[in-house]
């Protein structure tokens, strides 16, 4: 079996010289020259030369996979020494020489990506979907597959293909099929579940990025409990006037239910203490002073603004520092709004406050009607509850003047009324009140 996909990768190697070397390509016009029809035609020899390119390349690296070349040369595995060369980063070298791995032993694949009959992507759905056939299955039959996959190639995606792994074996062993896709899906649970991670990296700016692989269900799960807070969210910011695609309201979702649960009293401790962002600011600051605020965990700024609302409804640890921000005391924490009072604040609001927002009690801050480092008092008439989005939105700016921010007060029931800031030649605000209210 060596010596044949020895031979084969040497063909392989060899027509690739020949096609995609040797071989003139046709002039380059100025993309303005081209017709439509001329347009895709050059666009579809490129793509083509491209993947010949890519075949060359993953030959290459099985090649040097095969003798462990990296590792006489470099002392470093394949994939060690992609890393080290600053092309990859760790997972992804490790997922393109199993892939080269699984491509040598399907030489009828490789060649079909060298002659331009598959893509990468396609390529890289076979050679997964052949990893998924019963391991007593000859390899005459092995290839009988990966060759009907290959003709498929022209009508089916890399998705579509995925898919047709089964019925390529029906064609070609039908009396294992069954069986075959039985064992087939336990064995890809059991890849799921192995494969599964989530990391995250922190930006320049202070923001993150993060990378995750869930297994099927639980992935579905997710999608879906995302997709369920993300819609009426995103409705509620459309009808406010706001502007919000749906990815951002997807990650809005996500934020609301980990602030949900971070604040439900559930959280598990973690390094002694429930988990918690940790804020560091001037009082002054606080006060309304132009300034910024310190996320501790990730040592990066967030805006006053930002720490104030946080302020209204979080723990508050003061502080004593001395120069160069030396610690030298500490307050005692307290809490703004007890267990208790947001019991109260939920029997008397129902949800989010804001005139036409639906979000109920679970996603919603404790919010002062006059900010606490205004020295505005903890109780249910001070307290309003709002869902994350609205929260921002009325947070006073002690840097701004009174008419272009929000104003809350409460009726003579004692439920809250909300006046947008004056717009353009307007002299009296107009006050809205939640249609929960009114009915």
């Amino acid at each position: 079996m060596a010596s044949t996909v020895d031979e084969d990768l040497s063909a392989l190697l060899d027509a690739y010289i020949a096609t995609a070397l040797v071989a003139d390509p046709p002039p380059e016009l100025p993309l303005w020259q081209y017709t439509e029809r001329e347009l895709l035609a050059e666009l579809k020899r490129v793509q083509q030369r491209s993947d010949a390119v890519a075949a060359r390349q993953l030959a290459l690296l099985a090649e040097a996979e095969r003798r462990e070349s990296t590792v006489h040369q470099a002392s470093l595995p394949t994939a060690g020494w992609l890393v080290d060369h600053n092309t990859h980063s760790a997972r992804s070298a490790r997922e393109e020489v199993q892939f080269v791995v699984a491509l040598a032993q399907s030489p009828s694949v490789g060649r079909a990506l060298e002659r331009g009959q598959v893509s990468v992507e396609q390529a890289k759905a076979i050679v997964n979907g052949l990893r998924r056939l019963p391991e007593d299955l000859d390899d005459s039959r092995r290839q009988l597959v990966a060759g009907q996959l290959v003709r498929f190639a022209a009508d089916f995606g890399p998705a579509g293909l995925a898919r047709l792994v089964n019925r390529a074996i029906e064609v070609v062993a039908p009396e294992v099929a069954e069986d075959a896709d039985r064992r087939s899906v336990e064995r890809l649970d059991a890849e799921q579940r192995r494969d599964r991670y989530f990391t995250w990296r922190q930006n320049p700016d202070g923001s993150w990025t993060f990378h995750g692989k869930l297994p099927s269900v639980p992935g579905q799960q997710l999608i879906n409990v995302v997709r369920a807070v993300a819609k009426p969210h995103r409705s509620s910011v459309l009808l406010a006037g706001g502007q919000i695609t749906g990815s951002q309201a997807n990650a809005d979702a996500l934020c609301g239910l980990v602030e949900h649960y971070a604040s439900c009293g559930i959280a598990p401790d973690h390094g002694a203490d429930r988990p918690r962002v940790i804020v560091t600011i001037d009082f002054d600051t606080l006060r309304g002073k132009l300034g910024t605020a310190t996320l501790l965990d990730a040592d990066c700024r967030i805006t006053a603004q930002e720490a104030r609302r946080i302020a209204c409804d979080a723990h508050i640890l003061p502080a004593v520092l001395g120069s160069k921000s030396k610690p030298l005391d500490v307050g005692r924490s307290k809490r703004l709004f007890t267990k208790e009072l947001r019991h109260l604040l939920i029997l008397r609001d129902r949800g989010c406050t804001f005139p036409g927002c639906d979000r109920p009690p679970s996603e919603c801050e404790a919010h002062h009607r006059k900010p606490w480092w205004a020295g505005g008092e903890t109780s249910l008439d001070s307290g309003v509850l709002l869902c994350t989005f609205h929260h921002h939105t009325v947070e006073p700016n002690p840097n701004l003047p009174i008419e272009s921010q929000w104003l809350i007060r409460l009726d003579d029931r004692g439920l809250s009324e909300f006046a947008a800031p004056l717009r353009p030649n307007q002299a009296e605000r107009v006050w809205k009140q939640h249609h929960r209210f009114r009915s």
